[in-house]
């Protein structure tokens, strides 16, 4: 897959705020960790979609919840 930029634009306030809150140093380094969390949500909801309606009350077992 070839490597593709893009451009957006965003207030350096809140790039700085949300960096800081992360504690990244680099805008690279933001924009990486929340891509991967957001893959990891999307992939976490595509398991949850796969198994729903699979687990049955007497599979869950009430001491371990």
């Amino acid at each position: 897959m070839a490597s593709r930029a893009i451009t957006v634009r965003i207030s350096e306030s809140r790039l700085r705020k949300l960096m800081r809150v992360r504690k990244v140093a680099t805008q690279s380094e933001l924009i990486n960790t929340l891509l991967a969390e957001e893959e990891e949500r999307l992939r976490s909801h595509a398991v949850l979609r796969a198994t729903a309606r699979t687990v049955h009350a007497g599979d869950v077992d009430a001491r371990l919840l």
